[in-house]
């Protein structure tokens, strides 16, 4: 019998991992879906005018883009990705998903990719009123060597989870989805995603492997300057390189209707807070500082709202059982996502406004808006 494997620190454990050239992917299944990502670094201009050097994720000979591209799978689907890292070793975490060890991303667990490997694995179908299964939802995912730099230089995207098509729960075809199986409809057409995201420009000149032999390169030291908005409508990210920031937001107003008549659904809007900061946001009338209470939480971290209070009964989502959850703010923290529907009193102009915060003091760092259009 052998001994465990001691670290005499932290640091010799982090730069102790195993490095694997072409890895082989156990277990192989043939997928149902696939993408083939390399990695890229490059300097890439921001809204603002700044410019600063980003590593990210592209598809192979595919446009190289910040945020990494989004990728969106159905629940029962063996999913696959093909991961070529450059600038060193690196993984991909699939941040929520939790797959078997190898399949995970975390080199602590499993091991670091040196040459290529293809990532496996498959998302859990959901039943209605089932909150024990079903993995549809909002997560993303991310490098998980050097993590705190990796992410922060741009190495992450976002990844959807659509659920299953149960036929109790029928969508319109071509207009809308559903966030998990048995939950509401939502408008595809203005399903967005928006990503608060802040930059210390300090960061952006190190190197791939900075702090992992023990130096102290100041990560402990997180000092935006810079804070954005990524982001936009999912079905409408633009065809070219560059930052994908958002500048405005469409909700479906009441009354709104398709052209066969029906009534349009409303809008789903994905949030995930993408840096190492507290973020508020909250919405308002156009020129009003009165906070509107348009926002209803559907979903956290990849988990519906259900109504779990009888343990005999059907936990149904909390809209089938009650008011729902609806709020004209909501405050989350570094990797937290969650689904909102817009609900807006009326057609007009409104506001979307986000502020970052210390993660000490909680003073208030930047504050940034977006038009929010009902129509």
């Amino acid at each position: 019998m052998t001994g465990h494997h001691t670290y005499r620190s932290q640091v010799e454990f982090s730069s102790e991992q195993v490095d694997e050239d072409r890895a082989v992917t156990q277990f192989r299944q043939a997928p149902d879906r696939a993408v083939d990502l390399e990695m890229f670094g490059r300097d890439l201009r921001f809204p603002d005018g700044a410019t600063f050097q980003m590593w990210a994720f592209q598809h192979r000979r595919g446009r190289r883009g910040f945020p990494s591209p989004i990728i969106r799978v159905r629940e029962g689907e063996v999913f696959h990705a093909r991961v070529e890292p450059s600038k060193g070793p690196h993984t991909i975490h699939w941040h929520g998903m939790e797959p078997d060890p190898r399949n995970d991303g975390v080199g602590h667990t499993s091991f670091e990719i040196g040459d290529d490997y293809t990532y496996q694995w498959q998302a859990e179908p959901g039943a209605p009123g089932d909150p024990d299964c079903g993995a549809a939802g909002s997560y993303f995912y991310h490098c998980h060597v050097n993590t705190v730099l990796h992410a922060q230089m741009g190495m992450f995207g976002m990844l959807v989870v659509d659920p299953v098509q149960h036929p109790d729960y029928p969508v319109l075809p071509g207009l809308t989805r559903r966030p998990f199986v048995d939950g509401p409809e939502y408008d595809t057409a203005t399903e967005t995603m928006l990503v608060p995201y802040s930059l210390d420009p300090r960061w952006h000149q190190l190197n791939h492997a900075a702090g992992l032999s023990g130096e102290d390169v100041g990560l402990n030291r997180f000092e935006p300057q810079h804070f954005y908005v990524l982001g936009g409508e999912l079905d409408s990210r633009p065809d070219r390189e560059g930052v994908w920031a958002a500048t405005s937001v469409r909700a479906v107003a009441p009354g709104a209707t398709y052209p066969d008549g029906q009534e349009r659904r409303p809008s789903l809007l994905r949030v995930l807070n993408a840096n190492y900061l507290p973020v508020t946001m909250w919405f308002t009338r156009e020129g009003s500082t009165e906070r509107v209470a348009m926002a209803e939480l559907v979903a956290h971290d990849g988990r519906p709202y259900r109504d779990t209070s009888s343990p005999t009964a059907p936990a149904v989502p909390l809209r089938d059982s009650g008011p729902g959850l609806h709020t004209h703010t909501l405050a989350f923290g570094a990797a937290e996502r969650y689904d909102l529907l817009l609900h807006p009193p009326a057609a007009g102009p409104y506001r979307l406004w986000f502020r970052w915060e210390h993660w000490i003091t909680g003073a208030e760092l930047a504050v940034r808006s977006l038009p929010l259009v009902a129509g």
